[in-house]
């Protein structure tokens, strides 16, 4: 599970962010003359069949003078630049997107790099160990269907270097980087879904070059030169063809309504030509949008009277049913936080408390020993969480608009693990409703409700490193959980203030007891001084985003 620390807005974007960039990018002047050789392959066994090999050659002078050769199964093409001048010759009617990007990416890692970097000075940024993420939104859709546009860089701290990046038309996985006269060059990219790599396999001083090598002169060049433009969505759909209402297919788990997303690209008669990644607040739909959206036909797009292919993104609403005859079910979120407010204080009335709880473990050197979890909450900016073990620490707090962090010895992993499964429900902005898929399902003789997300085999096990699983009884009681391959098993529920609070927490590692928790003391907090709540350590926002606080 992914764990970030927001840290917050970037108003005034981070000098590495642009240094990163620059340093990377080979279409700059400054740059030495090279000639670079790149073969393109899927990155995955599984798509094969996909058709995403090929091959980028790059001859350079200046970002003025260069001449570059691509070259797929279905299309080829070699582009001269020479000042003012352009030739291309093409083989093939479309010029593949995921091609395209990848001959950019190579050796202009952010191409639209102002446009970057004035969207980024309202990013939110956000911290992962060595990592740092910078990502925004761009509001996009129609009046009628409103959506936004993800886009996103990231960095890595210790070489200042870009990890991978994205937006509509631009974006890549940065591997392998090695010094060229001062650039440094990433020599695996990796672009697209499904996704290709992109291996540099030649990266060299240009040399000399016959005087006619950039030659933009000759006769057999393409009439008119093929070209992708980008759209807004508004604009996109003005060229929409009538279409056939879609016929969505009845949902069991999840929203009954909601928007089918992609990003297409069209080619210049007008025909679907790649569908990216779908999103939606129901991945049931997914298939029936896919169809719909290749289903689509447009008017040619023409600038200055000459047809071109246009990237964009496009949006679908959708609305259905449930299947008659079975049970409706409520959505994740529903699940969440009622179970949230149904069986734990922080989240419930508002009573101030004191819990307290003992467990055994095995520490990381061989021997059982006890530890205690303590959780004081007076309010929602006032109460703090620790966890001892051996000689391992670990504390958060909150005091008024300031958090706490601090986190020590070699047994920090299993405290951590501690945390989170006295308070495992995901925090409401740290997932997407699509994901989880629900059900009927008993554990230990109680009907339940199972909210899943991950791969589930036909037989019914859970991949360890994939799935998320929280079961729910009919009172909205968190009743079990399962993530990373570890089971909990929550019983002995007391009341305290309203909520029920489970005093034996089994936590169980492939059928076995692990570990057991055992809340001891709940109990209505008195006079806590305030100096209680300031954690000697580091300050921090929510560095552990799958919980609620």
């Amino acid at each position: 599970m992914t764990v970030w620390q927001t840290v917050g807005h970037a108003e005034n974007l981070p000098k590495e962010f642009k240094k990163s960039v620059e340093r990377s990018t080979l279409d700059q002047p400054g740059t030495k003359t090279f000639h670079l050789r790149a073969l393109l392959a899927p990155s995955f066994e599984r798509d094969n069949e996909s058709g995403r090999t090929g091959e980028v050659e790059i001859w350079w002078a200046s970002p003025t003078q260069w001449k570059r050769e691509v070259r797929s199964p279905e299309f080829h093409q070699i582009e001269i630049v020479n000042g003012a001048h352009n030739w291309r010759k093409s083989e093939g009617d479309y010029f593949p997107q995921w091609l395209q990007q990848t001959a950019v990416e190579l050796i202009k890692p952010v191409p639209p790099l102002h446009e970057v970097l004035e969207q980024a000075k309202q990013a939110e940024i956000r911290r992962m160990g060595p990592i740092t993420n910078l990502g925004w939104i761009v509001p996009s859709g129609t009046p009628e269907a409103h959506n936004v546009l993800r886009e996103y860089v990231a960095l890595q701290n210790s070489t200042g270097l870009l990890l991978y990046a994205g937006g509509l038309g631009w974006g890549a996985e940065f591997k392998d980087y090695a010094d060229f006269h001062g650039r440094m060059v990433a020599r695996t990219v990796n672009v697209g879904s499904p996704q290709v790599t992109a291996k540099i396999t030649t990266l060299e001083d240009l040399g000399v070059t016959p005087a006619d090598f950039f030659d933009t002169t000759g006769k057999d060049g393409d009439s008119q030169p093929l070209r992708t433009v980008l759209m807004d969505e508004t604009s996109l759909r003005k060229n929409l063809l009538p279409i056939e209402s879609v016929s969505w297919p009845p949902l069991q788990d999840g929203p009954l309504e909601g928007n089918v997303t992609s990003q297409i690209v069209i080619d210049r008669v007008g025909k679907v030509r790649q569908i990216g990644t779908l999103v939606s607040e129901n991945s049931g739909v997914n298939e029936t949008g896919r169809q719909a959206i290749a289903a689509m036909r447009f008017k040619p797009f023409l600038v200055d009277a000459v047809p071109v292919q246009v990237m964009a993104q496009i949006t679908i609403p959708f609305k259905t049913i449930r299947p008659s005859g079975t049970e409706s079910f409520d959505s994740a979120h529903n699940y969440f936080e009622h179970g949230r407010h149904v069986g734990f204080p922080a989240f419930g009335n508002g009573t101030a408390y004191v819990l307290r709880a003992e467990f055994e473990a095995k520490a990381r050197d061989g021997t059982i020993a006890k530890g205690q979890y303590e959780d004081t909450w007076l309010s929602d900016k006032q109460w703090r969480r620790e966890v001892m073990f051996a000689k391992s620490r670990d504390a958060r707090s909150r005091n008024g608009d300031k958090t706490y962090q601090f986190a020590d010895g070699e047994d920090a992993g299993l405290l951590r693990l501690v945390m989170k499964i006295m308070e495992p429900i995901p925090a409401i902005d740290t997932f997407t409703e699509s994901d989880w898929r629900i059900k009927r399902d008993t554990v230990n003789g109680v009907r339940t409700v199972r909210v899943l997300a991950g791969y589930e085999s036909p037989e019914g096990k859970l991949d360890p490193e994939q799935a998320r699983g929280y079961w729910f009884d009919d009172t909205g009681l968190l009743v079990k959980t399962y993530a990373d391959g570890i089971e909990t098993q929550r019983l002995e529920f007391e009341d305290f203030a309203g909520t029920r609070i489970a005093r034996r927490i089994d936590v169980l590692k492939d059928g076995h007891l692990a570990m057991r928790i055992r809340v001891t003391e709940v109990s209505p907090a008195g006079t806590i001084p305030a100096k209680t709540f300031e954690v000697k350590g580091h300050e921090w926002t929510r560095a552990f985003t799958a919980e609620g606080r």
